[in-house]
């Protein structure tokens, strides 16, 4: 369309000039320059005629009437109205994409408020309506902090740590589960979701099973003693004592199992972080290598290697309960002989308590699933060896209630590395060690590696 219409310009110019160097000739310099001028100045007035004619066109809505026009004209009325006929196309696909998106999103059984960066809303879906009492035609465009009574929610939201979801509360009784998510360099989203329902089922089987638990324990207690005075009878023979055996074993194993889901029951019931009493970890480490060394009777190696000075703030009772299950996990699952070590360090994600064994290993894809109830690498060895099946889903809540985090490193045949990562702001530092722990802990805090290892 540029090429045709500077053709046209120059064809028209050219045609001037010629016509100025014929009067020239004739009339002479001046009637020619006074004829150049006055043909330049005719065409310009014509085109910018022209122009402005085609500028109301664009302008006005009944593109399919153009003016009438001729030559390149024509050709740049036809081109353009054929581009705007595409664009409008294409820009009729776009808004029917876009309404259909939309629908789409107001039909989700989920929350949703698009923002801009600064938190002005754009959209809201009738769900996000209800879950955060909106108003979809008056809280467009104003900001979310104008518009949210949570502060709970808008510290959340600023606070940019969206990584987790945010479980909230609301006064009609009900609990939304709400993250906040990150659309591209321009947009934030809300999405909200109504988890009642799946709340109020999980309460359920968390109460069952703590009830359950509970009312197993008196009879076990009860046939537990009956076992153990039935074997103190000296009349019984040899096989008699070998059924009393295998029933008091299994009647322990069903003791440790109601023991281990009574504690995970509480553990899931009480998700507010745990206390912060000053905690020697020698010492949690020391109970956790005694109590791994009953259940190896003899058969492993277990050891400490090596313990950092710093203290944790935190719940003793179940740190020790999370490090020894750890330490016993690790006993289960190496062979007879086989070596167990454990060491505490302070690096810059925190304290780091390590568990390491020279075992069977997890395979990468059981690995996500460890910390799952009752879920076992070795589901035949766990059992000859009295797991319950429970241990890693409580040192998991455990460690939630400490704001601490487990990792894990295995490779099948070659043994598996668990790490306890427990933040810097539940480590004590020297003074607060000294005001903080009990009498006698600094002593205790300096012992020899070869006592640890011994």
């Amino acid at each position: 369309m540029i090429n045709d219409f500077l053709k046209f310009g120059y064809a028209a110019i050219l045609t001037v000039i010629v016509i100025a160097l014929a009067v020239d000739l004739v009339w002479g310099l001046a009637a020619g320059l006074a004829v150049a001028l006055l043909g330049l100045l005719g065409l310009f007035l014509l085109h910018l005629r022209r122009f402005k004619r085609f500028v109301q066109w664009l302008e006005g809505t009944e593109l399919e009437d153009w003016p009438k026009s001729e030559g390149v004209w024509e050709s740049i009325y036809r081109k353009v109205y054929t581009a705007r006929k595409k664009t409008e196309k294409n820009q009729a696909k776009l808004e029917e994409k876009e309404l259909r998106f939309r629908s789409t999103l107001n039909d989700l059984p989920d929350g949703v408020v698009l923002m801009r960066k600064d938190f002005e809303i754009q959209w809201i879906n009738r769900i996000a309506v209800r879950d955060l009492s909106l108003n979809k035609r008056q809280d467009i465009g104003r900001k979310l902090a104008d518009v949210i009574h949570s502060e709970e929610l808008m510290t959340h939201i600023r606070s940019k740590k969206w990584g987790e979801s945010l479980m909230l509360s609301l006064p009609d009784g009900r609990t939304l589960e709400v993250r906040v998510i990150s659309a591209g360099s321009k947009y934030t989203v809300v999405v909200t979701r109504d988890i009642t329902e799946s709340k109020r089922i999980d309460d359920f089987r968390r109460d069952f099973v703590a009830n359950v638990s509970h009312e197993l324990r008196t009879p076990l207690t009860v046939i537990k003693g009956f076992l153990e005075l039935t074997e103190e009878n000296s009349t019984l023979s040899q096989e008699d004592r070998l059924h009393l055996k295998m029933m008091s074993e299994q009647a322990e194993r069903m003791s440790s199992l109601v023991d281990d889901l009574l504690t995970l029951s509480r553990l899931e019931r009480d998700s507010a972080p745990a206390g912060r009493d000053p905690i020697d970890m020698l010492e949690v480490m020391t109970d956790a290598v005694a109590e791994g060394r009953m259940v190896s009777g003899g058969r492993h190696e277990i050891r400490i290697d090596k313990v950092a000075c710093e203290w944790v703030l935190g719940d003793r009772k179940e740190l020790r309960s999370a490090v020894t299950n750890l330490v016993t996990n690790a006993v289960r699952y190496t062979p007879e002989h086989g070596k167990v070590s454990l060491s505490w360090e302070v690096t810059d994600q925190g304290g780091v308590l390590s568990v390491s064994d020279n075992g069977i290993g997890i395979a990468p894809e059981d690995i996500p699933r460890v910390t799952e109830r009752f879920y076992r690498v070795d589901k035949s060895r766990s059992r000859e060896t009295g797991g319950t099946g429970l241990g890693l889903a409580i040192v998991k809540h455990v460690l939630f209630r400490h704001q601490a985090q487990l990792q894990i490193e295995s490779e099948i045949g070659k043994g598996s590395t668990f790490k306890i990562v427990i933040p810097k702001v539940r480590l004590l530092d020297e003074e607060e060690e000294l005001l903080g722990a009990p009498a006698g802990a600094a002593e205790r805090s300096v012992i020899s590696k070869s006592d640890l290892i011994h």
